[in-house]
């Protein structure tokens, strides 16, 4: 059944995908609903699947390796949603963005279907986990909506009133910058309390109250590499595009971090 339903999320935001692009070409309001109802209908099916194995784990089954792209889709849906909620329709257009990158996440968990195990089944390293996705999501959606800021502003620089991005986020240009600000501010926020929780989880579990380990350190740096951008952007007054930059370049240190700096094992 889980088999299944992986697959029935995959094709939901694959759909989704389509039916986004589709608006994109078209600019048919039909072509946005059909892909953010899709959307919805995969977030769902997620939710159903972490919890059937939360359920048959008994305990947090997202917590390991294999899944933790899964959990990172999850993630990246509910920022979405919430930005959604927050700046209705401007937002849905992003949907192009997200639900490819949400195809890309579940589809490398595929391979695995076997039973999940995990060593360290405790509350505080729950937390860390679900923090660090949470963190990572709203990188994501800062570095992306930095990045199509970025791609505007060269373009009307450029003079290129017929190319994409102006047409569809010229006059979005304040709302872009006001997204990425609160994005770099709740993405530093979830970073500072996932490393409390893994300093609390670290003490209480293996007698250190900090691991002298690559992801542990590299999650240090981008911590404090976020509270510079925000020092940047509040104490100096940095916007525009060489804060987008910045914002830029803080995903593409996450991307590294989350994909090739691992935790030994203890």
């Amino acid at each position: 059944m889980l088999k299944l339903l992986i697959v029935v999320i995959l094709m939901s935001y694959f759909i989704s995908s389509i039916g986004f692009w589709v608006y994109l070409f078209t600019k048919k309001d039909a072509g946005k609903k059909f892909g953010f109802s899709f959307y919805g209908i995969g977030f769902l099916l997620q939710l159903i699947y972490i919890g059937i194995k939360d359920y048959q784990a008994k305990s947090f089954a997202m917590a390991t390796e294999r899944e933790l792209p899964f959990f990172l889709a999850f993630s990246i849906a509910i920022v979405f949603f919430g930005l959604s909620w927050k700046y209705k329709k401007q937002l849905r257009d992003f949907g192009s963005l997200f639900a490819p990158i949400n195809v890309f996440l579940v589809a490398l968990t595929l391979p695995y279907y076997g039973e999940i195990t995990t060593e360290y089944k405790n509350i505080w390293f729950y937390a860390h986990v679900i923090l660090s996705m949470m963190a990572y999501a709203f990188i994501i959606a800062g570095a992306v909506v930095a990045f199509v800021y970025i791609l505007t502003q060269r373009d009307l620089k450029r003079k290129k009133l017929d190319s994409f991005f102006v047409s569809k986020f010229s006059s979005s240009l304040m709302l872009l910058q006001d997204i990425e600000y609160k994005s770099n501010v709740i993405a530093f926020i979830m970073l500072s309390l996932a490393l409390i929780a893994s300093s609390v989880w670290s003490s209480v579990y293996l007698g250190k109250h900090w691991i002298w380990d690559p992801k542990q350190i590299a999650l240090s740096l981008l911590w404090v590499y976020y509270g510079f951008i925000i020092h940047m952007m509040v104490i100096k007054h940095e916007k525009g595009k060489k804060a987008s930059y910045l914002t830029v370049l803080g995903g593409f240190f996450a991307f590294v971090i989350y994909w090739f700096i691992k935790h030994p094992n203890y």
